[in-house]
């Protein structure tokens, strides 16, 4: 019902843009064949995404409206070439059957954030227009001051969405937005470079904006790649103790889904949510030392497995981070006559939580509810009730359990 709704929000969307863009171009000073241009370029830009570092896809019809904003100062004109600009995105996203794009909000807040956008370089403009700066650096500086309003507005409409849905937090949507900044830096310079080229070179100034853009391009295409191997190779690491038996199958994607899901709705830092994903995914990796006869008759422990992973992991520099929140996941999140452990990583309580909360489901066979008033009753010292009431709001966002 709520995408539905979102659905016909931007479709109103597209219809008075559709009816703002004929209004103003004829009133605007600039020729229509430009005008109409200018859109095109956009419309084109928004069926050419580039991977973010996010982990979501940025499109560059901004970068086409930021080189237009060069070329057209006429305010009608700009509005015009702007509006026939949403126009032609709402139809690229409907053609390609993009749904996630058009039916939901983030839609909306790509093209009001383009309209911050413009409403910024006119109003630097005015406003730098009584300093007699040379008329070049009043064009760079009013899309530059733009282009952050753009990063912005952007980031703050997109965290809107976890207002709509519980299990996504605003500051999570916020931060996650704002890691695009290489991204979106390489897209306006991309679009001030053929700016300030075209009057001077014409058709050259494609090649001039577009060589720097394509190594930038291929850049970030290749750490999406890169990154999305090295997350692909840490779960298939993850899965062997499951499949030499010595872990139930399907436990690490689980758990390391539900903490993800656990620490979104928190609002922890998307870095520090790859971190937790990766110490999710290989949380019970320690296991693979009970094949060992020798350590299966001396005993051991959780915590000794949780070491031993730990030490595993280690091997590799670069997950240290993973390596520690792997080594204290087994700790209660305070001991008798202590609040809490401050020392103890946020992440590995969440990581408590959600592989306890699995095991009670697929070991127990316990239902949602009884699984979760387990992690409820274990709160006094085992399970940190913040994590375990973030559990709960995930828990009924996906129907499990009710409100």
């Amino acid at each position: 019902m709520a995408e539905a709704r979102v659905h016909r929000l931007s479709l109103l969307v597209a219809a008075l843009a559709a009816a703002t863009g004929v209004l103003m171009i004829m009133r605007a000073a600039e020729p229509g064949v430009a005008i109409v241009a200018a859109a095109l370029a956009i419309t084109v830009g928004q069926a050419i995404a580039v991977p973010a570092p996010s982990g979501e896809r940025l499109f560059l019809g901004i970068g086409a409206a930021a080189a237009a904003l060069f070329l057209i100062t006429d305010g009608p004109s700009v509005v015009a070439m702007l509006s026939f600009g949403v126009v032609g995105s709402w139809v690229v996203f409907t053609i390609r059957s993009d749904e996630r794009m058009v039916s939901n909000s983030w839609f909306i807040a790509e093209m009001l954030a383009m309209a911050v956008f413009a409403v910024t370089v006119f109003g630097v403009r005015a406003t730098v227009a009584s300093f007699t700066l040379p008329a070049d650096w009043e064009q760079l500086l009013s899309v530059a001051i733009g282009g952050v309003a753009w990063y912005a507005s952007r980031a703050f409409l997109r965290s809107l969405v976890g207002l709509e849905r519980v299990d996504l937090s605003v500051r999570y949507l916020w931060l996650l937005a704002l890691e695009d900044w290489s991204v979106i830096v390489s897209i306006f310079v991309a679009g001030a470079l053929f700016g300030f080229a075209w009057p001077v070179m014409g058709v050259w100034a494609f090649l001039v904006a577009l060589m720097p853009y394509a190594f930038s391009h291929l850049a970030f295409v290749r750490y999406h790649g890169t990154r999305v191997t090295y997350g692909q190779t840490i779960r298939a690491l993850g899965q062997i103790p499951e499949v030499a038996g010595l872990a139930p199958l399907g436990h690490a994607t689980r758990t390391a889904g539900l903490a993800v899901a656990i620490a979104r709705e928190l609002g922890l830092h998307p870095e520090d949510v790859v971190e937790l994903e990766y110490a999710a995914l290989m949380h019970d990796v320690g296991r693979i030392t009970l094949n060992e006869p020798a350590i299966l008759r001396a005993g051991y422990t959780d915590e000794d497995i949780a070491r031993w992973g730990s030490q595993i992991i280690a091997e590799a520099p670069h997950l240290s981070q993973v390596a520690e929140i792997v080594r204290v996941q087994h700790r209660p999140y305070r001991r008798a006559g202590q609040e809490r452990d401050t020392q103890l990583p946020e992440a590995s309580k969440i990581i408590k939580v959600a592989s306890a909360f699995d095991q009670a489901r697929n070991e127990m066979n316990l239902s949602p509810v009884d699984a979760l008033e387990q992690i409820h009753r274990g709160s006094a010292y085992d399970f940190d009730p913040d994590v375990a009431a973030s559990l709960r709001r995930v828990l009924v966002h996906r129907g499990l359990v009710a409100k």
